[in-house]
Order: C-alpha cells, then sequence, then structure tokens
C-alpha cells in the first residue's frame, strides 16, 4: 500500500481505488489504512477522502541515536538555567528521547514520555507542513469554532515564522499536561484526549500572536523549536521549560537560545554519514 501511494505523492487515493488496484477486500483495506493513518504513516484529505503519504514515514527514513545530541542539549541547559528537553516524533505522538537539567517549578519530564500530536499541542510539528497536515491537525478538535479555528491557524503562521512555539503556563495547562500524560502512557490517541485537547484549546489562549508579548511579564510554561532532518522534515523538537513569569525580552533571547540549538542539532544530523 505505501509503495502505491508513493508511485504518486501529490495523488489522494480513495479506498475504493487502492483496495482495487491492491486486489484486497474494501474491509481488509478499511483496516489497514485506519492503522496506518492513526500513526500517521498515511494521512487523509477531510474533504477529498482520499489517503496519501503520511509525516511519519520521514521518522522511520533515518533513524538516529537521539544521546547524541546531549552536548548540545547540555550547552542550552547551562546557558538557560532550566529543563531542556528533547522529543522525535513518533507516529501520533512525540516521544520524550533525552533530558537534561532541570526545573525547580516544572514537573519533571522523563525519558519515554509522551505527547499526542493533536490540537493545540505540538504547534512546532505541524507549522510549517502543508494545508492537508494541518486540516489535520486542527480536525483532532472536532469542530472547533470559527474563533477558535481563525486563532489555531494564525498561531502555526505565527510559530512558522517566529521559529518556535511558546506555551503559556495556566493552572489549565498544568492540569492538562498531567492529563495527558496520563493518557499517551496509555497508547495511542483516543476521543477522550481529543476532547481534553478541545476543552483546553475553548477555555485557554493559545501561544502569542503579533503584539501580544508587549505587556511587561508573561507566564511561561515552555518554549519548543523544530529539528528539521536531511530532508527537511520535522521529526524532532527541542524545548526549554522555564515554568515561570518572564519578561518580553527574556522570552525573545529563551526562542533565540532554543531556535539556535534545534539549528545545531540540524547540522549535526546533517554531518552525520552513517544513521547511529
Amino acid at each position: 500500500m505505501l509503495e502505491l501511494l508513493a508511485s504518486d505523492p501529490d495523488r489522494g487515493f480513495s479506498l475504493s481505488e487502492i483496495a482495487r488496484l491492491l486486489h484486497i477486500s474494501h474491509g481488509t483495506c478499511h483496516a489497514i489504512v485506519t492503522t496506518l493513518a492513526a500513526r500517521q504513516w498515511i494521512v487523509r484529505d477531510r474533504h477529498s477522502g482520499g489517503y496519501s503519504w503520511g509525516p511519519a514515514l520521514a521518522a522511520l527514513t533515518r533513524p538516529v541515536n537521539k544521546q547524541a545530541f546531549r552536548p548540545e542539549l547540555q550547552r542550552l541547559s547551562d546557558t538557560v538555567g532550566m529543563q531542556v528537553i528533547l522529543g522525535a516524533r513518533q507516529g501520533p505522538t512525540v516521544v520524550v528521547t533525552d533530558t537534561v537539567g532541570e526545573s525547580l517549578a516544572a514537573p519533571q519530564v522523563s525519558v519515554g514520555f509522551r505527547m499526542p500530536i493533536v490540537a493545540p499541542f505540538c504547534r512546532e510539528f505541524v507549522a510549517e507542513a502543508g494545508e492537508q497536515v494541518r486540516r489535520e491537525w486542527l480536525g483532532g478538535l472536532g469542530a472547533p469554532s470559527p474563533r477558535l479555528r481563525r486563532r489555531l491557524s494564525a498561531v502555526l503562521d505565527e510559530v512558522r515564522s517566529r521559529g518556535y512555539a511558546i506555551e503559556r503556563m495556566s493552572r489549565e495547562y498544568v492540569r492538562v499536561y498531567s492529563a495527558l500524560q496520563a493518557l499517551a502512557a496509555e497508547g495511542e490517541p483516543d476521543e477522550i484526549t481529543a476532547r481534553l485537547a478541545s476543552a483546553f484549546a475553548d477555555l485557554t489562549v493559545v501561544d502569542y500572536l503579533p503584539g501580544e508579548l508587549d505587556p511587561a511579564e508573561h507566564r511561561v510554561a515552555n518554549v519548543a523549536a523544530a529539528i528539521h532532518d536531511t530532508d527537511g522534515t520535522v521529526t524532532m523538537s527541542v524545548g526549554a521549560s522555564p515554568f515561570a513569569t518572564l519578561t518580553p525580552a527574556e522570552v525573545s533571547d529563551l526562542g533565540a537560545a532554543v531556535r539556535e540549538t534545534a539549528t545545531r542539532i540540524e547540522s549535526l544530523w546533517a554531518a552525520r554519514k552513517d544513521p547511529a
């Protein structure tokens, strides 16, 4: 099936087409595409219903020893004085593969922690993606209000332009973060996960748009930047977790430091001649 989709990666194949071309039953085809789509190895266009290659496949093309980047994580942690986290995409989740340092006010995040890639979370993984992937990410909320849809679309544009995502720190964020951690540990994101993420998005203001960082201080939980593989696909991210009140200048400096670390890791990755 993946070979079929790879034969024309810009095309969306309908379920009936896939079943006919592969000479399998409709039921068997449906079961296979459901499994592949759940892990985002393929994606379904909500408008046409067609299936095409998904972003998770890129993570399988060049495995890498994530601890090879620990010196860069340590450098960042020493510079900003807080916990630094490296996360890698695995299907529909981001799994923490390495951490360095600690933030006194932040819940400690350990290797193996999983965060489901559902709106409004993991924005750095979808901000640079095409419209189809963005629609899939937003579609995880079910039927978001027009106001929320506009907000999240604008936020993705800002994350892409700015180079990093900012999580506002709030009581709701801490509670939902803990709940998502428990749900993700049980398996793939499900309807409960989507509803929880949707409720959080409705109850809070997600990220910052231009002008919203102008006031004097901001309570910030996390700042994260995307890490691209050699093909330009976002397959990892690096984040720093202050869980503290910061000035606009401090937020900007932290974002720049995180973004620089992401760039350094990309350079190290590109320089590796063989997978680890």
